[in-house]
């Protein structure tokens, strides 16, 4: 059985540094173990739906993820598969249908896989092949006729070790590296045990609350496997909190590198308040090059409102330690708050001025679907997203309505934060609401 996974970056201006879609590969690998034959149709570099025609002959399931900034071109992939096999059921699944599945059942998908797809995507598979309907599995909301059929929620995988590692092989690797991508993303654990309320309860959705680590070994048996496909030794932990890991971790991480005589460098992100001398330096003897932080403000009223359960000295203490032991810092901040003042944008550009990172990333807050933000500003009226593509954080312009800033003040500190940090990556905010729409032409 043919399983054809897609993903539905199309013809979309990548913000952020260029990366992998590591869960369809994910997908994949785990379709494959199963005896389906997997096919990954990337989109990402692609000038027209062309290759959506000549992948879907034979296929029986389609497979797309989707962020809900994503979402409008899933959108366009869906009619595009629609226009050609009208009765080819397609499942979608990734952060958005993870937070809203009843608004992805309504534009058109047949099913939604809620939190982690490996298992689910093969039960769908599984029963989709005998002839069934795949209706009533956990975890997958779907769609007949008209009616809309909830899913009872599905347990997370115990043990991550036993998820076969990304089908690294079905990727064209050469093609991101030629587009300047440099790391190679690699999953460590899953999991996020923090409150942070631009990210939950969407991200307990996805991953859970429970940090679930894999071994030092599975990992490195998929660096070392992950060098050969690849050809690279430069990865990039794309964990949420690496360091929640722990020094034991790490320890035998190192130990396990030096029998496999395996030299790999890394970046990775981490709170700044789970960070110390010997852990960096522990990390570092593994191959560490650089940390990224979410500081996302100066002011402790802002980060107490966020949720973080950081304090700003935590961020000034975590970035001393870096610069003291020669890792390169990243900085993640997060302006306008509902309740941020200029006094707030005041204290966020004094700590920037005192952490000195080597790059920035510069975000408006953005109430993201399936987040306690997003129902607050929903709630209280302030939300001001209306297309899909506004949910991307790094060009939304005005995604909430502020009581105490405006554009003007938002845009001078922007302005401030990049002269204080040269050469940080800047992303041109949209100054309209989005009026594009899919036109024929994209389709051929």
């Amino acid at each position: 059985m043919k399983v054809v996974l897609i993903y539905p970056r199309f013809r979309w201006e990548e913000t952020g540094p260029l990366q992998e879609p590591l869960g369809i590969l994910y997908l994949a690998s785990s379709l494959k173990k199963a005896g389906f034959e997997p096919r990954v149709l990337d989109l990402s570099f692609a000038q027209d739906l062309n290759q959506v025609d000549s992948e879907l002959k034979g296929a029986h399931l389609v497979g797309a993820s989707s962020s809900s900034a994503l979402l409008g071109r899933a959108i366009w992939v869906l009619e595009k598969i629609r226009q050609l096999h009208p009765s080819l059921p397609v499942v979608i699944g990734g952060p958005h249908p993870s937070a809203d599945p009843l608004s992805a059942l309504k534009q058109g998908f047949d099913y939604a896989v809620v939190g982690e797809g490996e298992g689910a995507m093969v039960e769908l598979a599984e029963e989709l092949a005998g002839r069934r309907d795949g209706l009533g599995l956990k975890g997958i909301w779907a769609r007949k006729d008209r009616e809309i059929i909830p899913a009872e929620e599905r347990g997370f995988i115990p043990d991550i070790n036993q998820i076969s590692f990304p089908a690294r092989d079905l990727l064209d690797y050469a093609q991101y590296f030629a587009r300047g991508m440099i790391q190679v993303g690699v999953m460590l654990s899953r999991g996020c045990p923090h409150k942070c309320r631009f990210c939950k309860p969407m991200q307990d959705k996805l991953f859970g609350r429970k940090i679930r680590k894999r071994s030092p070994e599975n990992v490195a048996e998929e660096l070392e496997q992950a060098v050969k496909i690849t050809g690279r030794n430069f990865f990039l932990f794309r964990d949420d909190n690496l360091t929640s890991l722990g020094k034991e971790w790490f320890e035998r991480f190192c130990r396990e590198l030096e029998q496999r005589r395996l030299k790999i460098y890394f970046s990775a992100q981490a709170r700044v308040n789970e960070i110390d001398e010997e852990l960096i330096l522990l990390m570092k003897s593994c191959g560490l090059v650089g940390m990224a932080f979410g500081a996302e403000s100066g002011s402790q009223k802002i980060l107490d409102y966020y949720q973080k359960g950081i304090r700003v000295e935590d961020t000034v203490r975590a970035f001393e330690l870096c610069k003291k032991h020669k890792i390169g810092t990243h900085c993640f901040i997060i302006l306008g708050a509902p309740q941020e003042t200029r006094e707030d944008l005041a204290q966020t550009i004094e700590l920037v001025k005192r952490i000195q990172p080597d790059s920035l990333s510069l975000s408006r807050l953005t109430p993201a679907p399936g987040t306690y933000l997003f129902d607050e500003a929903k709630n209280n009226g302030i939300l001001n997203c209306s297309d899909w593509e506004e949910w991307n954080y790094f060009t939304s312009r005005t995604p909430i309505r502020w009581k105490y800033l405006d554009e003007k003040d938002l845009e001078e500190a922007e302005q401030t934060l990049r002269r204080l940090v040269p050469g940080s990556a800047y992303y041109l905010r949209r100054r309209e609401k989005i009026k594009r729409r899919r036109s024929d032409e994209d389709f051929s």
